[in-house]
């Protein structure tokens, strides 16, 4: 299980994050990423993470604690 963060000052609305996990992510009104889902355990959160231009989405293990992506 993952827990996400968005650090939504980073976030420019690029919506790579909404692109590939739609399930987890939408833009808000103001165009910055939200989360649909703070915790899953849908492996598409670490390409998320890792497909954002701004490095806006960090990732933990929900259990750990520990930063994954």
């Amino acid at each position: 299980m993952f827990r996400v963060d968005i650090d939504s000052d980073l976030c420019s609305g690029f919506a790579a994050c909404v692109e590939v996990a739609p399930e987890i992510f939408k833009l808000d009104d103001s165009g910055t990423a939200t989360l649909l889902l703070p915790e899953t355990d849908d492996k598409r959160a670490l390409q998320a993470a890792a497909d954002c231009p701004m490095a806006a989405i960090t990732v933990f293990d929900a259990e750990s604690g520990e930063r994954v992506a």
